[in-house]
C-alpha cells in the first residue's frame, strides 16, 4: 500500500495495524485559551513520561498497534518522549507538525509570516526532523475556531495544503465543536488540494448527518473521536450516523478513536476509560449492532493505513 512516517522512521503501511487516528499521549498546554489554563489546563497536561509509556503499553496489551499523536509544538509536543513511548511499548507513533487552532496557541509571529514561510516550517518537520532532532512528523495539522475561521487559521490551512502536497503526507484538521468543516474544504478546493488526502476530526460533536454527507462529498476522510463520551450525547446517535454513512457508501473514509487529551481520561492518571476502550467496548458494540466485520476493520485498519500512507510529492 505504501509507506507511513512514524516517529521511529518509515514503516510499511501494511504493518500499521489497529490504529487510533487522533490521540494524545504527551502534551503540555500553552497559550492563554481556556483549555490551557487553570484546572482545565492542568487536566490537559499529559506531561508525565512514565505514565505516558504506561498508557501506550496498556494500549498495546489490549491489541492496539498504532497511535496518531495529535499534539503539535504549540500544544507542547515532546518529540523524544514520543520516541521513548514508541520504543518501550512497541506502539507505532505518528507525530504531527502544524497547530490545533489559534485559541490553542500559535507562534506570536504568525501574523507577520507568509503562507510559504509557514509551509517551509512544516516541510522541515516532515523531511528533516522536529525540535532539533532527526525524528520526523508523519502528518500536518491545522484547525479552526468555533463557527468561524481566523485569518491566521486560514493562513495555516493554505500553508498546510502546500506542505502536504510538497511532502506527500496527509493533512488533518481540528474543528472546534465539529464546526467549519465545509468551509475548510472550500478553502482547500481554492488551493487545488487533493481532497482525498484530507482528514477532518471531531465532526461527531456536531451530529448532523447532512453536514457529514456534505464533507464526505468533497472526498475527505472523517474521524469520529467521541465514542464513549456521554457528556456530549449517547453513542446510539453515533452508531446511527455511522450506519447511515456506511449505507451511503462512505465506509472507506470513516475512522474511529477517542481523542483522549486529558489526564482524567486515562487509567494511568486515575481516570478512564483509557486508550483500549474503542477496541474493547465500542468495536464489539458495532458488531452487535450488525456492522459487517470488513466495515469495522476498515475503520480501524484499512482506512488509517491508506490515508496516512505517503504519496509522491508534487
Amino acid at each position: 500500500m505504501g509507506t507511513i512516517r512514524s516517529i521511529l522512521g518509515d514503516i510499511d503501511s501494511a504493518d500499521l495495524g489497529f490504529t487510533m487516528p487522533h490521540e494524545h499521549i504527551l502534551t503540555k498546554p500553552q497559550g492563554s485559551g481556556v483549555k490551557a489554563t487553570g484546572h482545565v489546563g492542568a487536566d490537559h497536561a499529559l506531561d508525565d513520561l512514565e505514565r505516558s509509556v504506561e498508557m501506550c503499553a496498556q494500549y498495546k496489551e489490549a491489541g492496539g498497534d498504532a497511535l496518531v499523536e495529535a499534539t503539535p509544538e504549540s500544544w507542547g509536543r515532546n518529540t523524544m518522549g514520543m520516541v521513548e513511548c514508541s520504543r518501550v511499548s512497541g506502539v507505532h507513533v505518528i507525530a504531527c507538525t502544524g497547530v490545533i487552532c489559534e485559541e490553542h496557541g500559535m507562534d506570536p509571529e504568525t501574523s507577520g509570516k507568509s503562507v510559504s514561510q509557514i509551509a517551509d516550517e512544516m516541510i522541515r518537520d516532515v523531511v528533516e526532523g522536529m525540535d532539533g532532532t532527526t525524528h520526523k512528523a508523519g502528518w500536518i495539522k491545522v484547525g479552526t475556531a468555533y463557527m468561524h475561521i481566523t485569518a491566521n487559521e486560514e493562513k495555516y490551512i493554505r500553508a498546510g495544503a502546500l506542505a502536504a502536497t510538497r511532502t506527500g503526507v496527509p493533512l488533518h484538521a481540528h474543528t472546534t465543536g465539529g464546526t467549519m468543516g465545509i468551509e475548510i474544504c472550500e478553502i482547500l478546493k481554492e488551493e487545488n488540494f487533493d481532497m482525498e488526502r484530507m482528514i477532518i476530526a471531531h465532526v461527531d460533536r456536531n451530529p448532523d448527518l447532512w453536514y457529514h454527507r456534505q464533507m464526505l462529498g468533497f472526498g475527505v476522510y472523517l474521524i469520529y473521536d467521541g465514542p464513549g463520551k456521554a457528556k456530549y450525547y449517547p453513542d446510539t446517535i453515533r452508531v446511527d450516523l455511522l450506519r447511515q454513512l456506511v449505507n451511503d457508501g462512505f465506509a472507506d473514509r470513516l475512522m474511529l478513536c477517542n481523542d483522549m487529551g486529558r489526564r482524567s481520561y486515562h487509567p494511568a492518571y486515575g481516570g478512564g476509560p483509557g486508550l483500549s476502550w474503542i477496541k474493547e467496548r465500542f468495536i464489539p458494540r458495532l458488531r452487535n449492532e450488525g456492522f459487517d466485520e470488513n466495515v469495522v476493520n476498515g475503520f480501524m485498519y484499512d482506512n488509517p493505513a491508506r490515508i496516512y500512507s505517503m504519496v509522491p510529492p508534487r
